[in-house]
């Protein structure tokens, strides 16, 4: 279409226009043809007098701002808390905060599935498919099993890559996990589970704390040093105090990884204890914008653990957003925590209204974390 304007524009002219150049005959014959509507239906434009002009009474309103805006479309839900709570739904809850309001509450599962049939031969193992094995090996070599009875078998479903890369992959897996195995039997007692039954915040916490140790509680994981993990060793730390534990809580990781606790009075660990179930509450109202590294990342950088301070001077604050970034948009070699299918369904872009709302929220429920840990 463009191009046959363009070619009528050179190749005629207006009456009267014989004496103009080119350019000039060329544009005043393209604004006789060319009529330009307004994009919106609601412009002020359209309802002046004319031949062009609208009569669509509901767009009027607007178009004289005498229309009021609509509300926000994401609107909180009316939740009331049940008279009990399990211990295991308050840690699918923060586990990922925002996964759980769409799966517990709204019921709804979003899932990202890989259709795409490789082009060469999967040499090493990624993502679930490496903690996966990884979490059976550690486990075999903290209960002092036969770790190669377990590469057997591994070997014989084809969960390991084909012939001697399956061999090497395992070998290098058995040399790091035997690390960290090495950590948690050093540390390892005996132990039981724990009965709970806690009232909180008018709500009754129930459930079994699995494996408490004469000297507190015990817990490892085949990955690498995350927020994330340290939440759920806070919220079983606190549930363990509250109940009248009094010893600390260790969680090894991965590369020399370690959250720990020490112990607390059972009124301190149950104001710990009662932040969380309102947190709960509010994030299965709405969503709630915890997000553990990008939070954490921000929190680590303006804490002041000697001074027990958040420290907001332009520097600091500074450092802290890039680091904020940093953990939300990943680079080559990390998966940035923003590309989670979970947020994105919040939100595509991330605003300064989000990232505040994510710093505001991280820093009430994240800090009390950063705030004891002794590792």
């Amino acid at each position: 279409m463009q191009e046959l304007i363009d070619y009528i524009g050179q190749s005629h002219y207006l009456p009267g226009d014989e004496a103009l150049n080119c350019d000039e005959s060329e544009a005043r014959v393209k604004a006789h043809l060319t009529c330009l509507h307004t994009r919106m239906p609601f412009d002020p434009q359209n309802y002046q007098p004319g031949e062009r002009q609208s009569y669509a009474r509901e767009w009027l309103p607007a178009a004289s701002q005498a229309g009021k805006a609509h509300s926000e479309f994401v609107q909180p839900l009316p939740f009331t808390l049940p008279e009990t709570v399990p211990l295991e739904t308050l840690q699918r809850f923060w586990a990922h905060p925002v996964r759980a309001f769409f799966q517990m509450r709204l019921q709804v599962n979003f899932r990202t599935e890989d259709s795409e049939i490789p082009d060469t031969e999967p040499f090493i193992l990624e993502g679930l498919s490496r903690y996966q094995i990884n979490q059976q090996l550690l486990n075999a070599l903290v209960e002092q099993d036969d770790a190669e009875r377990l590469f057997r078998r591994f070997r014989a479903a084809g969960d390991l890559p084909y012939g001697a890369f399956g061999e090497i992959f395992w070998e290098t897996q058995c040399q790091e996990m035997q690390q960290l195995a090495d950590r948690v039997i050093a540390c390892r007692q005996p132990g039981q589970s724990m009965e709970i039954d806690l009232a909180c915040n008018g709500v009754q916490i129930t459930g079994w704390l699995p494996q408490v140790q004469p000297d507190g509680l015990l817990r490892w994981r085949p990955s690498l040093l995350s927020v994330a993990q340290g939440m759920q060793l806070w919220l079983e730390h606190l549930v363990y105090c509250a109940s009248g534990g009094n010893g600390e809580s260790r969680l090894f990781l991965r590369k020399d990884g370690e959250w720990r606790f020490p112990p607390l009075a059972a009124e301190q660990a149950l104001h710990y204890l009662s932040q969380l179930i309102e947190g709960y509450r509010e994030g299965m109202s709405a969503p709630l914008l915890v997000l553990p590294e990008s939070g954490g990342a921000w929190l680590k950088t303006c804490y002041d653990a000697q001074n027990d301070a958040m420290l907001d001077d332009d520097s600091t604050l500074q450092k802290a957003r890039t680091k904020f970034l940093q953990a939300y948009e990943g680079n080559m070699m990390v998966r940035g925590e923003g590309d989670d299918v979970w947020y994105q369904r919040l939100w595509r872009q991330l605003t300064p209204e989000t990232m505040e709302a994510i710093v505001e929220q991280s820093q009430r429920f994240l800090l009390p974390l950063f705030r004891f840990n002794q590792s």
